[in-house]
């Protein structure tokens, strides 16, 4: 009998320990998904449109639901090709000045800006791209005012790119530029959760197994589920508009493999550059003149056969 209830006891330990650590590392999980964009620069102490001697006005615009954007337009009169440049999950616009100025020297018109939460736009909560799909609307509300009648293009780096491509169904949208995409917030999460926990803890517990409780911690701070955010699903209703993926070879947080699937459930027309040696959102640093001459390259050519 005392041999039972020892045994009792142990089990009860193992199974209340074994949930604990489930549940720590499910909230550790949110909190590192949801803990709030900061950067150790100031965003008033980036650099701006006229360190690059640019041409550009300061924006500021304002979704639905009265959260203000704050952006940098980059003029080109008399031109009526545009570009709406989006920055990734925990960005903001200054991550894609340099590629910005370089579309404006190559004669674009060129918007960026900050999504919700991030940089100089208003304080609020963000998601990974789901939220932030009325941030592009707004966006693209401002730009065809500017420019009516306007080509526009969208151009966007891992969660901007997922932006892009559920968002780009608009009828004002003529072509997509999508660096380091993902197919679904699910499938980036499985992979970041079983590298992690396999760097921390080696191979023999599979990460993945943590992610229904960093679901559950999300879910609780009011956060869209997981499968809420799927960018795969939006391609058919892409069919027609011309699209670009770009991916490195060494992106860590969205691994070839899961570039692969979107790209084989894209629509055409549909092109690919694969980036020998390229880091996340690093093809524009491996070879500035080559990205600039490829993605410029195609939205030239999309947007001046645009009607």
């Amino acid at each position: 009998m005392t041999f039972l209830l020892g045994a009792a006891a142990v089990t009860l330990v193992a199974v209340l320990l074994a949930a604990g650590t489930w549940l720590s590392f499910g909230w550790l999980g949110a909190w590192r998904l949801n803990r709030t964009p900061s950067s150790r620069i100031s965003p008033e102490f980036t650099f701006t449109p006229w360190e690059l001697d640019v041409a550009h006005e300061t924006v500021r615009f304002e979704t639905a639901d009265g959260i203000g954007l704050h952006g940098w337009f980059l003029p080109r009169p008399d031109e009526r090709r545009a570009v709406v440049a989006m920055h990734g999950y925990r960005g903001e616009k200054s991550d894609v000045l340099g590629i910005s100025s370089m579309l404006w020297r190559a004669g674009f018109n060129v918007l960026l800006f900050d999504f919700r939460g991030r940089g100089r736009s208003d304080p609020a909560p963000i998601s990974m791209g789901l939220w932030e799909l009325d941030d592009l609307s707004t966006a693209l509300d401002w730009i065809s005012r500017r420019i009516p009648g306007g080509a526009i293009g969208l151009f966007g780096f891992s969660m901007g790119a997922a932006v892009a491509l559920m968002g780009g169904a608009d009828a004002r949208v003529r072509a997509i530029v999508a660096d380091s995409a993902f197919p679904s917030q699910r499938a980036v999460l499985e992979h970041v959760a079983a590298r992690d926990v396999r760097r921390a803890l080696g191979g023999w517990l599979d990460g993945r197994r943590f992610l229904p409780g960093v679901e559950r911690w999300h879910r609780r701070r009011g956060k869209p589920p997981f499968d809420a955010i799927r960018p795969i699903d939006s391609l058919p209703a892409l069919a027609g508009t011309p699209l670009l993926f770009v991916h490195g070879t060494r992106d860590g947080w969205i691994p070839l493999e899961l570039a692969d699937r979107l790209y084989a459930a894209a629509p055409e027309p549909r092109e690919r550059w694969i980036v020998e040696g390229a880091y996340h959102c690093g093809a524009y640093f491996v070879d500035r003149e080559a990205y600039i001459r490829r993605v410029g390259g195609f939205l030239a050519r999309s947007l001046d056969g645009a009607p």
